[in-house]
């Protein structure tokens, strides 16, 4: 290299000295034959003048010592021969002379024509004629000896100075450049650059080197640790972490868990541009191709699921979880992870299933949970009648109208002598006032049965206006109506009055004036009702408190709400049971079965509401709060009303 970079620098020089040596050369050429031209002219001045041959002849003779001349002509004015030297030039070749003062080079050859004056008056003209080429050649293989010696002594010289300094400077460069190659070949980068300590720029590029090896090597070693902890992380990842081609689909890598997932090994993806493709359930290969393509062109985040066949033939459900990373706008690789949610998919179906049932279960809960309300209220209802009932029986057993059927028989027996039988007869004495006793007897005995029978009625009556009314608000369940509360509260009271009569439970009624309308589902707040007032009841059986006393309120806690407080002075409510008391299945009763208030609540947030319970503790009473939403104002109805006609 550094014979080449002074070869080149000395070709340059050379160069151009010789292209300078040219040049001067010509401008030198012409100007000594011009000069020689106009001196032979002034030579031939009086030659001409006088017509003298022989001194003409003789002037221009005297160019001989000129070997570069080849001819030399003299001209009269009239274009005529005077004298010549050389070559003899005819008319033809003087023409092409070049006109006086205007030297020309023709074909290796220099023209020059030079005027002959005398006292401004022209007395011939000198043709003259010179071989340029033949100087030129003979320069030219002069300046190639010169050129050829001073390139042999250049290059001898540096190699010679070459050789000297490579110890200095080539060697330390020849031994960075195999520590490279072995770096580069081997990858192992605790091999350091051996080059003796010096100071130069060498020195400190070779320190700086080794420096950066040291580096290197550092950055290596942690670099192969993190990739071995990322590694170890992905492959600890329940599911196929993957990379690939947003056009192709071409996987570049698959983790190890697809092994264990699908039963492909990592190769098996990466040596099949379509293996993905190839690998879908049929019936979801379209969606799950249409959606990677459209989320690549898209350059967004995405989520899908389908189903793909293992190795051993299974169909396994996966959620593809992907995104896209752009560059220069536009896609460049996705990435993502396969997660297997076969099981969950699985769990899914069988949760729904569990759900329909619970749900027909929790149905036939609620038709159950109304049908112990009505024949708990008709029950209560029953128990009274069975009372009345029973004592009728026991006051007709205890009737005297047996007695009054004897005295009929004996009147009947003294046929054709009741008057002697009436005055005489001692028994027939005491017969009249006996008769009277027994008609006062049974004319009380027949009112006391008159009122026992329509207490009867009544409560005949009453199991059919319960029948009755729960008939009716099952008619219109699931249909929400603007309804005052104090007849839905009072409807709820007196289908529970019975109960509360038998069981000597006090009802108070605190009612709040220009109480809203409500915007309910009339069956669904009845039951709400009912359960409460059934609880109640229990809880007051419970706490067997001295009085039983039930304080049923109704409230306007704001514009658009309505609360109905339903308070005893049961049992109460322990405060850890507070917050399960709305739990589905919980329950403080034996008997119970934790349905009421949990539907109860459903039903109060399904119409708006809500459904809650306070209680100080066991002993202290215990109070639900129903809050219902309020109907819009007759004026907001009939505006909406007119606008949806409209």
């Amino acid at each position: 290299m550094t014979l080449l970079i002074c070869g080149a620098v000395l070709c340059v020089a050379i160069t151009a000295l010789f292209v300078f040596q040219v040049v001067t050369f010509r401008s030198r050429f012409q100007r000594d034959t011009t000069t020689l031209a106009v001196v032979i002219a002034n030579n031939s001045t009086a030659a001409m003048a006088f017509k003298d041959e022989q001194a003409a002849n003789e002037v221009v003779g005297a160019l001989r010592a000129e070997p570069t001349v080849i001819s030399a002509t003299l001209v009269q004015p009239d274009r005529s021969l005077f004298a010549h030297y050389g070559d003899l030039e005819n008319a033809r070749a003087l023409a092409q002379f070049p006109s006086p003062g205007e030297p020309r080079l023709e074909h290796g050859e220099l023209l020059v024509t030079q005027p002959i004056t005398l006292k401004r008056e022209q007395v011939g003209i000198l043709y003259l004629r010179s071989d340029y080429r033949h100087t030129f050649l003979a320069l030219l293989s002069f300046y190639g000896w010169v050129v050829a010696g001073i390139l042999a002594v250049s290059i001898s010289l540096a190699a010679f100075l070459s050789r000297l300094l490579g110890r200095s400077i080539t060697t330390p460069l020849l031994e960075l450049a195999r520590t490279a190659t072995i770096i580069g070949e081997r990858k192992e980068y605790s091999v350091r650059a051996d080059v003796s300590p010096r100071g130069d720029e060498l020195g400190r590029l070779a320190d700086s080197f080794n420096e950066m090896l040291g580096r290197i090597q550092s950055q290596d070693a942690a670099l192969s640790l993190s990739q071995r902890k990322m590694e170890a992380l992905i492959n600890s990842i329940d599911g196929i972490v993957w990379e690939c081609a947003p056009d192709t689909f071409r996987f570049t890598f698959v983790s190890r868990q697809s092994l264990d997932i699908l039963g492909y090994q990592p190769e098996d993806w990466l040596g099949h541009s379509n293996f993905w493709e190839t690998k879908l359930d049929p019936h979801d290969a379209a969606k799950a191709v249409h959606i990677r393509r459209e989320m690549a062109a898209r350059a967004q985040p995405y989520t899908c699921e389908y189903r793909m066949l293992s190795a051993d033939g299974r169909v396994v459900w996966i959620r593809e979880s992907g995104t896209v990373l752009a560059e220069n706008g536009g896609p460049a690789v996705m990435r993502g992870i396969f997660l297997d949610v076969t099981r969950a998919k699985s769990d899914a179906v069988e949760l729904d299933k569990l759900n329909r049932q619970l749900m027909g279960t929790s149905r036939l809960a609620g038709m159950a949970e109304v049908a112990t309300g009505v024949l708990h209220n008709v029950g209560n209802v029953l128990n009274s009648l069975s009372v009345s009932a029973t004592a009728v029986a026991d006051r007709l057993r205890r009737s005297k109208i047996a007695n009054l059927r004897r005295a009929t028989t004996l009147l009947r027996e003294q046929n054709g002598r009741l008057a002697d039988f009436l005055a005489n007869d001692p028994k027939g004495q005491v017969l009249p006032a006996y008769v009277e006793k027994v008609s006062d007897q049974l004319a009380s005995e027949y009112s006391e049965m008159l009122v026992k029978m329509e207490s009867l009625g009544q409560h005949i009556e009453h199991i059919k206006e319960i029948v009755a009314m729960q008939q009716n608000y099952a008619k219109v369940s699931g249909v929400y109506e603007n309804l005052p509360l104090v007849p839905l509260v009072e409807d709820a009271l007196r289908m529970n009055a019975a109960a509360f009569e038998r069981h000597s439970v006090e009802v108070v009624r605190d009612f709040a004036p220009e109480l809203p309308l409500v915007r309910v589902d009339r069956h669904k707040a009845l039951q709400i009702l009912i359960n409460l007032l059934r609880n109640a009841k229990y809880a007051l059986d419970a706490g067997d408190p001295a009085r039983k006393r039930l304080v049923v309120r109704i409230t306007r806690p704001s514009s658009e709400r309505a609360m109905i407080t339903i308070a005893d002075n049961g049992v109460g409510i322990a405060p850890e049971h507070l917050t399960r008391i709305f739990n589905h299945g919980f329950t403080t009763k034996a008997d119970g079965h934790g349905f009421g208030l949990h539907s109860g609540a459903n039903a109060a947030r399904e119409m708006g509401g809500s459904l809650k319970a306070q209680s100080k503790g066991p002993g202290e009473g215990a109070e639900f709060s129903l809050e219902l939403p309020a109907a819009a104002p007759q004026s907001d109805t009939a505006s909406i009303a007119r606008s949806v006609t409209s």
